[in-house]
């Protein structure tokens, strides 16, 4: 019987097989750090030959004799690569190929799959034999730098080279800038958009100095935290900065609610946020604990009679005295400083609370909404201390951010 020849390629499946079959829970952390690395210098390797093989299939029109319009469509629809993971392979196979010494430490395992596609980008943009020349200074970088470092060091050589490309290159990229903020069915808001790198940096600068934990306990995500950030950018800007104003008014958050919805009676009609639409009872008691409040009263068939003055719910007077007693979110385990927080009305003002000391306390917007809309209870002792009460609500969890409050926690700042 004729046994099939053992090519390079069963070789490689027969090991990879091996590798897959191995136990590999009693093997020691050192060890499989090891071996990770070298896989991934394996990997590296393999794609330089997949890119190797490539170049000759993309320079023989392979790709039109399988019936693909393109070499990436190709890719995409035989290999399972994505549009932009086709692409870079592409652009390889054509660009390394005057690039012998990038080519070299790539078939070496030197330099990593990310770093030569950072390469190749490169002399697509300037040309193959422009990024030859100085391939002594790139090489070495690749085969040391992680890919994050390459990239600077490959933007600022495409500035060295060619510097009005460059220019003309950011210039598109600030054309294709774009972003939406749009409701979708169910009322929550999803943004999309992209925006060139001077400007990407600039909003990434402002939410990062708004989206550090709250403290050692806090549990959010990193994208939860930087989600709460830029909304934290956003009420900062409606509420101290210079917006244009609309209608004579500041931009501002409009909350209408009845009197019988902010005091929660059953069968009370919902609140409305301005071009949002309904919202939860304790949503507009929470919005309106520390807000600018205007009183009118409206007929049966919903004309309004009388129109009061606005005013705010806690006067500047009180606010500044209850930034000086609480100097910043007074939630047990939160240390998110007083610009990040509202007025809390502990006994609300819409069940007759007054707006004094021993009735307020400062809570930032994520403990604001955890005292509203997820059912924790929050009062001050006589010596000005917090108590805090675990919801009685099943299935209610720590608000993100803070820890589960402990005995030891009652009464503590």
């Amino acid at each position: 019987m004729l046994q099939a020849p053992c090519t390079p390629l069963s070789e490689l499946s027969g090991a990879v097989a091996r590798l897959a079959s191995e136990e590999v829970n009693g093997v020691d952390g050192h060890e499989l750090g090891d071996e990770l690395v070298c896989m991934r210098r394996l990997m590296d390797r393999l794609e330089a030959e997949f890119v190797r093989r490539l170049e000759r299939f993309d320079r023989g029109r392979g790709a039109l004799s399988e019936g693909a319009v393109s070499t990436v469509s190709w890719l995409r629809a035989t290999c399972g690569l994505t549009g932009g993971g086709a692409a870079d392979r592409v652009r390889m196979a054509r660009m390394l190929v005057g690039l012998p010494r990038t080519t070299a430490s790539f078939h070496a395992g030197r330099s990593s799959f990310a770093n030569v596609a950072l390469i190749a980008r490169l002399a697509d943009e300037v040309g193959a034999d422009t990024v030859a020349g100085v391939e002594e200074t790139l090489v070495p970088a690749a085969e040391a730098l992680d890919p994050g470092r390459m990239r600077i060091l490959t933007a600022f050589t495409r500035h060295r080279l060619d510097a009005d490309g460059a220019l003309e290159a950011d210039n598109r990229d600030h054309e294709r800038r774009w972003f939406s903020c749009d409701q979708v069915f169910g009322g929550a808001f999803v943004l999309r958009g992209e925006l060139d790198a001077e400007n990407g940096a600039v909003l990434k600068t402002a939410l990062d100095a708004l989206s550090s934990p709250s403290g050692a306990d806090d549990q959010r995500r990193g994208s939860q935290r930087r989600a709460d950030a830029l909304v934290e950018l956003a009420s900062r800007q409606l509420r101290d900065g210079r917006l244009p104003a609309a209608h004579g008014q500041r931009p501002h958050l409009t909350v209408t609610a009845d009197a019988a919805t902010l005091r929660r009676f059953r069968g009370a009609p919902p609140a409305n946020v301005l071009g949002v639409g309904p919202v939860h009872a304790e949503t507009a008691r929470r919005l309106a604990c520390d807000s600018v409040l205007t009183l009118a009263t409206v007929a049966g068939n919903g004309a309004p009679l009388s129109v009061g003055r606005a005013s705010r719910t806690i006067p500047a007077a009180i606010r500044t005295a209850l930034g000086v007693r609480d100097e910043g979110c007074r939630f047990p385990g939160c240390d998110r400083p007083l610009a990040w927080t509202d007025g809390h009305h502990i006994r609300h003002w819409a069940d007759g609370g007054e707006t004094r000391m021993d009735n307020l306390v400062s809570l930032c917007r994520t403990h604001h909404r955890a005292v509203h809309e997820q059912g924790w209870e929050i009062s001050l002792a006589p010596d000005q201390q917090v108590v805090l009460i675990e919801p009685t609500r099943v299935g209610l969890r720590p608000p993100s951010g803070s820890r589960r409050p402990r005995p030891a926690d009652v009464g503590a700042t």
